[in-house]
């Protein structure tokens, strides 16, 4: 690898460890340093909604807010870069506690692509895949349930 190509995989770990911490602090309106202003993001594989950037932090406000503690626990970062765009697969493992203090577990995948704007890289799109999960409450419909 050459510096630039190192420089772009700590700066594309650094985006998706600060899209996980984003999350985690329920800090949504930072998603829009760290997404392309016409990012497709796809939660629907977990349950979730898919949408443009606005949408989805109007959702994660609203139907994060039920859940007191979650984390975004991010791994196995695979990444490929061609110039100024790259795509990537990111492991998450995501333990959620309900407001009745159960706890349950997903773990899936972020299949991503990123580019690089003005020597910045941001996510342009983000579909998440479903792995597996583990005591899901009824009231969460997600895809993954057999």
């Amino acid at each position: 690898m050459d510096i630039t190509e190192i420089s772009d995989r700590m700066e594309l770990e650094k985006l998706i460890t600060d899209y996980a911490t984003a999350v985690d602090s329920k800090n949504f309106q930072e998603f829009n340093n760290l997404f392309t202003k016409d990012a497709h993001i796809d939660y629907t594989a977990v349950g979730g909604k898919a949408g443009n950037l606005k949408e989805i932090i109007e959702y994660l406000e609203k139907a994060l807010d039920r859940f007191p503690n979650y984390q975004h626990l991010i791994s196995n970062i695979s990444l490929t870069i061609n110039g100024n765009s790259a795509s990537g697969k990111v492991m998450c493992f995501n333990p959620m506690q309900t407001e009745n203090d159960e706890v349950f577990f997903l773990g899936m995948w972020y299949q991503d692509t990123y580019e690089k704007i003005d020597n910045k890289w941001f996510i342009s799109s983000r579909v998440e895949e479903s792995s597996w999960e583990h005591n899901v409450p009824k009231f969460i419909n997600t895809k993954a349930k057999k």
